[in-house]
């Protein structure tokens, strides 16, 4: 039996997982391993940002999916990759990290956000807004909506 874990949830992650569990025998184990417990569209994020959609609209809770297909799933982030032992650190468990072991890693991890290559760049102290997660898409509409509230003088 091989063990085979898929680190994210995304775009990459799920169909890898979906045509894991489809190719391969029952006798393999496939794991999702994603910091986070749902799947989010990218591309509806504006709608959250203008208000036409909600959070709970565009995204899936992963681990039903997943698991109703036969896929086990950790929502935990993975903090080291021990390549040579086959081995996943994971954030949390008992001594504050947690070990899954594997014989095939599939990293489906998408980009790295990088708002701090450019200076004052970024929603996180910076001087614009980005749409790239369902949180800063919540976060712009409602920074927009205090600005609304008093725009100050408008050209």
């Amino acid at each position: 039996m091989a063990h085979i874990v898929i680190m994210g949830a995304g775009l990459g992650g799920m169909p890898a997982a979906y045509e894991m569990r489809a190719t391969l025998g029952q006798e393999h184990k496939v794991t999702v391993v994603s910091a986070v417990d749902y799947f989010q569209f990218v591309p509806s994020n504006p709608w959250v940002a203008v208000d036409w959609r909600s959070r709970e609209e565009v995204i899936l809770k992963v681990g039903p999916l997943l698991e109703r297909k036969g896929i086990h799933f950790i929502a935990k982030a993975v903090t080291q990759i021990d390549a040579a032992q086959n081995k996943l650190v994971l954030a949390g468990g008992q001594a504050g990290e947690e070990m899954l072991a594997y014989d095939y890693l599939v990293i489906t991890t998408g980009p790295k956000l990088s708002f701090d290559e450019v200076p004052g760049a970024g929603p996180h102290g910076g001087h614009s807004h980005s749409v790239c997660t369902v949180g800063h898409a919540e976060a712009f509409w409602a920074q927009y909506q205090e600005f609304v509230k008093d725009p100050g003088p408008v050209v």
